[in-house]
């Protein structure tokens, strides 16, 4: 069995123990009493019994699944490990390490090919000999089989409720209420003020043959709001009237909710992660045949008026605000956009301008288009993302080849060698116990060889995914620069994107933007200098082509200063009220809106822009300057482990904090 372990490091051997303890409770074990003070208390008793152990430090995981392989603590504690002034991981019992074989075997191996071993306090346990090794193997299975028995028990509990009948959870659906709600016996009755709007949006839609926007309009004007007390939209009430509840069910765990944030979690395959959909009767607030009305309505309008596919949002998620939340995809009048979440809550909202979706990806996919074009930079993070995935590729191949060997030799033992003890006169019942033990060692051992081969696995996957990233390197950049939106959202998707507007630097022009302006962008003419005395005659007569002698008599305005003031503005992006130096400023506007109406604008700038000197007219930003930070994905992360890389990718930028990067879903 030692030759599945690794000898303590060197520098830490001997009878003195140094420990990085380690606790963790799930938000459940928190709520029946086994919370981290507990935990601290068993650690630190275990310290005081004996002057020979020393705790450096405590790590801890609060609210945290033992089922996860990589949490924020454990990967903190794995950092100081490595530093090599400790000997042993103490954790008060063998269930802290990881509720599952994968999560547990995978910390431990990891944590051995340094020379680190584990001490649990309650079952009095050190990994680094070769009883407490097994022992620890056996508290392992223990504890994910009951860790699945109670996963079995709580989702055969729902779906029994289910299954008579009650509503296991989560809001009812428009229309419904929960009777008895936060007891066992709870059910969905329908909500008769919400049946009342139903009833009455459906006789607007059917027999009076309104629009979505004039049903809404008139639900509003009769005040039956939404649930949440806010007006109707043409686009909440398509949803409300497509509900399957008209049909006499609605789904539980429904698979098709998106990323909200109380969607039904879901495996990498679409599948909900606790249990298939599942349909619950509902009583049925319109009759079959007004039902069957309503469809046909529907369709009708869904055949003339085709809904726009969805527009897509590569960035939703990814772009932090100034006001601790998150920019997500949107857009309500055919502009798409980006706006915050924050605006979301409250009557006011946070007040964070939305950002122009086309200018925002251009400006990511600018950043990303750079790095796909560096080969060199593209292997180097390739590089680093498969060194940094926790464990040692090069040990965990060893690790396989001995656990293959071993069950092998012990496959051989149970075949031939029993036989023959028999044979030679055994006693069966002795045999019998002598191979169950056998078989008991055997199925460990294969349970630890598909773990370790479970990782290979998502190793060379891992590897596998940044060579592919490394290979856009050789796409042309003409290709890349034609690829559509669905495209380039599947290139973000290989890389951890976090998009970092700066902080109180942006502010978003109100009003329309200036013709003159917008003319100067379109054609790209440049602004010339500033208008000299010798220049000014000739530009005079060229405005005097397109107005009379009364246009040069009025005296409020020197047209020359005038002119140089209309030409600073557009150089600089000056507001009409920063232009006073020159003149009147509303003066100076009307006057040229007056030029540029009449083409005496664009024949002066033909004039004054014939040696090309001059510059680009400003043009003000739609969005802010930003940080776009990528790593490769690794595609097994999970949220928690994301956060501590978020720390990581904040401090390489500078005045951006990780408050801003730690509510981004970077995996």
């Amino acid at each position: 069995m030692t030759e599945l372990m690794r000898d303590p490091n060197p520098a830490t051997t001997g009878t003195e123990i140094i420990a990085l303890a380690y606790k963790r409770a799930s938000t459940e074990e928190q709520l029946k009493g086994y919370g981290l003070d507990v935990q601290d208390d068993e650690l630190r008793t275990w310290e005081a019994e004996d002057t020979k152990r020393t705790i450096l430090e405590v790590f801890s995981d609060e609210g945290v699944s033992g089922s996860l392989d990589r949490r924020p603590a454990m990967l903190r504690l794995e950092e100081r490990a490595l530093e090599g002034r400790a000997n042993r991981i103490v954790v008060p019992n063998v269930d802290r390490v990881g509720r599952t074989a994968r999560a547990a075997f995978n910390w431990a191996w990891r944590m051995q090919d340094i020379g680190i071993h584990f001490i649990s306090v309650e079952e009095r346990i050190d990994t680094s000999t070769e009883l407490g090794w097994t022992m620890f193997q056996q508290y392992v299975f223990f504890s994910e089989t009951e860790w699945n028995r109670i996963r079995r028990r709580t989702l055969d509990g729902r779906n029994k409720k289910i299954e008579y009948g009650g509503w296991p959870g989560g809001p009812a659906p428009y229309g419904y209420r929960i009777e008895g709600k936060g007891r066992k016996g709870s059910f969905l009755v329908v909500c008769e003020g919400e049946a009342r709007v139903i009833l009455k949006a459906v006789a607007l839609l059917v027999d009076d043959k309104k629009s979505y926007e004039d049903v809404a309009e008139e639900l509003n004007r009769l005040e039956m709001y939404t649930r949440s007390g806010k007006p109707w939209t043409a686009t909440n009430l398509y949803q409300r009237m497509h509900s399957e509840t008209f049909d006499g069910y609605t789904t539980y765990r429904k698979a098709n909710r998106g990323r909200r944030k109380k969607a039904t979690r879901l495996h990498e395959d679409g599948t909900p992660v606790h249990g298939e959909p599942v349909r619950i009767a509902v009583s049925q607030i319109l009759t079959s045949d007004r039902a069957e009305e309503l469809k046909a309505v529907l369709k009708k309008r869904s055949i003339n008026k085709p809904r726009k596919p969805a527009a897509i949002y590569p960035l939703s998620g990814h772009i932090a605000s100034d006001c601790g939340q998150v920019y997500i995809g949107g857009g309500r009048t055919g502009q798409r956009a980006y706006r915050c979440q924050g605006n979301n809550s409250g009557k006011s909202g946070c007040g964070c301008t939305n950002l122009d979706a086309t200018e925002i990806e251009n400006a990511v996919w600018s950043k990303v288009t750079e790095l796909l074009a560096d080969e060199g930079r593209l292997r180097a993070l390739a590089d680093r993302e498969i060194v940094s995935l926790p464990g040692d590729r090069d040990k965990y191949l060893e690790r396989q080849e001995r656990l293959a060997a071993r069950i092998e030799k012990q496959e051989k033992l149970i075949e031939d060698s029993v036989p023959e003890y028999i044979k030679a006169g055994m006693e069966p019942a002795v045999a019998a116990a002598a191979v169950r033990k056998l078989l008991e060692e055997l199925e460990s051992w294969k349970k630890q060889l598909g773990e370790v081969q479970h990782w290979l696995s998502e190793y060379e996957q891992t590897r596998a995914r940044a060579n592919a990233i490394v290979s856009l390197a050789h796409s042309s950049q003409e290709r890349l620069a034609n690829l559509d939106a669905a495209d380039k959202a599947g290139i973000f998707d290989m890389f951890r994107i976090a998009v970092l507007p700066e902080k109180g630097r942006f502010v978003k022009r109100p009003g329309a933007p200036c013709t003159v302006t917008a003319w100067h962008h379109e054609t790209g003419t440049l602004v010339p200098p500033e208008v000299s005395e010798t220049q000014w005659k000739t530009a005079r007569e060229v405005i005097a082509q397109y107005h009379g002698p009364r246009h040069f008599s009025m005296t409020e305005l020197d047209l020359r200063q005038a002119l140089n003031g209309m030409l600073h503005r557009l150089r600089h992006g000056a507001a009409w009220t920063e232009i006073e130096f020159w003149g009147h400023s509303e003066a100076i506007r009307q006057r040229q809106g007056v030029w540029f109406r009449s083409g005496a604008w664009q024949a002066l700038m033909e004039y004054l822009t014939t040696d090309e000197r001059g510059t680009v007219a400003y043009r003000h930003p739609t969005i802010p300057l930003l940080h776009v930070v990528s790593e490769i994905r690794s595609g097994v992360g999970t949220f928690r482990e994301v956060a501590i890389d978020a720390e990581k990718i904040a401090k390489a930028v500078v005045g951006v904090g990780a408050d801003r990067l730690s509510r981004l879903p970077l995996a």
